[in-house]
């Protein structure tokens, strides 16, 4: 029987850090800032760490660390790297669903890393782009009575999120939702699946996009307005180092980010939305202890390489110091 069951996205990571990789203003970026390396340079690396990552077994690790019964649901080639997978979820306790393919390989990133913890991807989506509701055997995922689904990427697939929102209806389980960029891009035609979620978990720009608002326009809670009529349950947005911002649709609760040692930054955001629903399943709705534990576990993640390895334990929250949250 399943607490949690968790369907997204799975990759193999290889993280390279470098002093050599410098990070320059540029307006014409999408982020306003830019990664450069020397052309035709041979640059030194002092470690190459390889980790697994993807949001759907970042947030089953996470899951499992605080106690819950989990199973994972996402899909691997049928290779190195997708056994590398299988045997992570094994040592953690997780019951793996894993989908294996066997044209296409396991979804592999290059993540190159700066001094300063900040860091740009290099993704090879592989297998996840080809996760199908069809392979998915409902019938073996049991679930307790209090049970709740994670969904996270999903690759854009209509149908996968149309079934998987259909089975846990029908079977009395609370969704979380983290979308991931391809199911942002539908922008406000994804408000037609939220009807249904209980906890939303988005970034301010997602937040925005999915609204149909201007976020640089606007004042935040004109996006809570859209979103609290979209969304069943709870609205989360992120805002990076300025903290997090959550709706129940009466009140608003907000936190900082304490100051901490930032090696890298991968992984951060899974490791939120995932502390954040642990914390509000833990203490039955209480969205303060929520939000805490989700900065509790980001804080941990960064302070590491990989989406994993800093993932709290359940209780150990260490010397992390606790929110102040306001509402």
């Amino acid at each position: 029987m399943y607490d949690i069951v968790t369907i997204g996205s799975v990759t193999r990571d290889a993280f390279f850090k470098s002093r050599d990789f410098r990070v320059r203003e540029q307006s014409e970026s999408k982020t306003g800032k830019e990664m450069c390396l020397d052309l035709g340079a041979k640059i030194a690396i002092p470690e190459v760490i390889f980790t697994t990552g993807g949001g759907g077994t970042n947030t089953a690790v996470s899951f499992a660390r605080q106690g819950l019964k989990t199973a994972c649901i996402g899909r691997v080639g049928d290779d190195v790297s997708g056994n590398e997978v299988k045997k992570e979820l094994k040592l953690e306790g997780i019951d793996d669903f894993l989908q294996i393919d066997s044209v296409h390989k396991t979804a592999y990133s290059l993540i190159l890393v700066t001094e300063e913890g900040e860091r740009t991807i290099l993704e090879f989506r592989g297998a996840n782009d080809y996760l199908s509701e069809k392979e998915i055997d409902w019938g073996k995922l049991k679930m307790n009575k209090t049970g709740w689904l994670f969904l996270d990427s999903l690759a854009g697939n209509k149908e996968l999120l149309t079934q998987a929102i259909k089975w846990a209806k029908e079977n009395n389980l609370k969704i979380a939702y983290n979308p991931g960029k391809t199911e942002i891009g539908f922008g406000k035609e994804l408000q037609h699946y939220l009807n249904e979620i209980d906890i939303f978990i988005v970034n301010e720009d997602e937040a925005a996009f999915v609204a149909g608002i201007k976020y640089e326009t606007v004042k935040e809670e004109e996006i809570f307005v859209e979103l609290d009529r979209a969304v069943k349950g709870i609205v989360v947005m992120s805002k990076g180092p300025r903290g997090v911002v959550v709706s129940d649709g009466k009140n608003c609760y907000s936190a900082g980010i304490p100051d901490s040692p930032v090696i890298d930054r991968t992984g951060a955001g899974d490791a939120f939305g995932s502390g954040f629903v642990s914390g509000y399943i833990q203490s039955n709705g209480d969205i303060s202890y929520a939000i805490q534990l989700g900065t509790a576990n980001a804080t941990s993640v960064v302070q590491y390489f990989g989406a994993k390895k800093g993932l709290l334990k359940k209780g150990d929250w260490g010397n992390y110091p606790r929110v102040v949250v306001s509402s």
